[in-house]
């Protein structure tokens, strides 16, 4: 069908629509239906993502219970040096990824250093940060969190130090330096 350039535009679309109401309002309910079935799957597959990859707050027991290469690196690793006189204020936020492989490693080593140093578990906050390195909570940013895993140690209300990633030496040696350097 050729449009001349004497047809108004409008009868030009008129006559492009399905002249049949049933078949037009079949093209909009498909329309609709497939726009539902998309949000859907981008939904599901966000809920799943949450579930795999957790954000914001979880406890110990969550992290080893769900994520196998947390529990298997937490059974393994074995303190050879508890640290003695940690403040018994010591606080720890540990920001983390659960999809971060330095974050499999560490944080388990981490949380059985500090049980084995005698730091309550109710003074260790785990915090799950998202691919950005985000978390609903906003305490990534306010930290400046830029890599995973981050011990952040405070006592007294103020941060004493942290480790970024990895440590320098030990987990040992950097924590017993950070608490040193603060006394």
């Amino acid at each position: 069908m050729a449009i001349s350039s004497k047809q108004p535009l409008s009868d030009a679309v008129q006559k492009w629509q399905p002249r049949d109401k049933a078949l037009r309002f079949s093209v909009k309910s498909f329309a609709g239906s497939l726009f539902f079935f998309i949000c859907m799957l981008t939904s599901l597959e966000v809920m799943a993502d949450r579930y795999l990859y957790p954000v914001g707050d979880i406890s110990q027991a969550e992290l080893l219970e769900r994520h196998d290469a947390f529990r298997r690196n937490y059974e393994n690793y074995e303190v050879l040096t508890e640290i003695d006189g940690l403040p018994t204020d010591l606080e720890v936020k540990i920001l983390f990824g659960t999809w971060c492989h330095d974050s499999e490693r560490e944080v388990p080593r981490m949380l059985k250093l500090l049980a084995a140093s005698g730091v309550k578990e109710k003074n260790v906050s785990l915090i799950s940060l998202d691919f950005r390195k985000q978390e609903p909570g906003g305490r990534a940013k306010a930290l400046r969190v830029r890599f995973t895993p981050t011990f952040v140690f405070f006592s007294d209300g103020k941060e004493l130090g942290r480790i970024v990633e990895q440590p320098h030496k030990s987990l040992e040696t950097d924590l017993a330096a950070i608490v040193k350097v603060s006394e």
